[in-house]
């Protein structure tokens, strides 16, 4: 089963997944959308984590002391940023990975930092790419500059209709597409940036 759904909050989609294991329902995977399968209607206790690996036997030892506490990876990766956990229910050995609301906003301060970081550098690769003419990132407002042909603008009829249907999929797919891919990145970042000091906020 697959589920998409937005939260303001890491607490706020925790409590979403603690009530769907109530129905059975068990987290496989964690993109763009959520993945579920049938599991134990025992309910779970899910906790969210972020963490970024720069190897992998720092994230071995990361996802062992979480065993270690009675945690079960469910769902992340060495780069993926989210790392979601499980464990049953009134397990007695299990401790909250949590000791207090400060170590609770770590997560969003990981993910703030990160986000402004690729943001940063991002910004730096499109400017520096436009400077260089690599790409135009004045085709945002102007999308003809996407457009090579020497007089396009100028022609009329039957002539501008097949050169611009000549060129347009070179426009969109070499010029057009690769910069608002960039763009929306870029705007995408800032926005996990604001949502995570919202939740730094939140955990004061």
């Amino acid at each position: 089963m697959i589920k998409f759904k937005l939260f303001k909050s890491y607490l706020q989609e925790e409590q979403w997944l603690n009530q769907l294991s109530k129905t059975g329902l068990e987290l496989v995977k964690k993109g763009l959308f959520y993945t579920f399968k049938k599991g134990s209607k025992q309910p779970l206790i899910y906790a969210i984590d972020y963490r970024i690996f720069k190897n992998k036997a720092d994230y071995e030892e990361y996802l062992g002391l979480f065993h270690d506490s009675g945690w079960k990876h469910m769902t992340g990766s060495i780069r993926s940023g989210e790392h979601y956990f499980t464990a049953f229910q009134g397990q007695e050995k299990v401790v909250s990975i949590f000791s207090d609301r400060d170590s609770s906003a770590m997560r969003y301060k990981k993910k703030a930092v990160n986000s402004f970081q690729g943001f940063l550098t991002l910004l730096c690769y499109l400017l520096v790419a436009h400077s260089l003419k690599i790409i135009d990132l004045r085709m945002m407002i102007q999308p003809e500059r996407a457009f090579l042909t020497p007089g396009l603008w100028e022609r009329s009829g039957e002539v501008f209709w097949k050169a611009f249907y000549f060129e347009l999929p070179f426009a969109l797919i070499f010029r057009m597409i690769p910069v608002v891919l960039f763009v929306g990145y870029l705007i995408l970042l800032m926005i996990y940036w604001f949502w995570s000091v919202y939740g730094i906020k939140q955990e004061q």
